[in-house]
């Protein structure tokens, strides 16, 4: 015996066609003779059924871009370059600035030795 997958449980597709079939009977009420009513709802709940499920099949298509993500891959962003500003180079002058009699004399860069030459025993 093979086993009848719907993707959904047996017992949930059955609720549903009572339902329907419930809905069906209540509708035709005062519309059709009490012997017509039970066939007749017992017919239009599969059928209504099928209809449900085509109308929730065709909005969830109709709706489904709009809940999607983008499937398009994301245009390249233009690459900008940095821009490269030129190395300032300190304007080489010929003659020294003119010299204050009030300016105190710069202390001149001296080499000093900082390690002997000579080796201890």
């Amino acid at each position: 015996m093979s086993v009848l997958d719907l993707g959904f449980p047996l017992w949930l597709l059955i609720a549903v066609l009572a339902v329907f079939a419930g809905l069906s009977y209540y509708a035709l009420g005062g519309r059709v003779s009490a012997g017509l009513r039970v066939p007749l709802a017992i017919v239009l709940a599969p059928v209504c059924t099928v209809a449900a499920v085509a109308v929730a099949v065709v909005l969830s298509a109709l709706l489904s871009p709009f809940y999607e993500a983008p499937t398009d891959p994301p245009a390249p962003q233009p690459t900008t370059q940095p821009v490269t500003t030129p190395e300032t180079m300190p304007l080489e002058t010929t003659a020294s600035p003119p010299a204050s009699p009030t300016a105190s004399p710069s202390a001149s860069p001296t080499a000093s030795p900082s390690a002997s030459a000579t080796a201890s025993p």
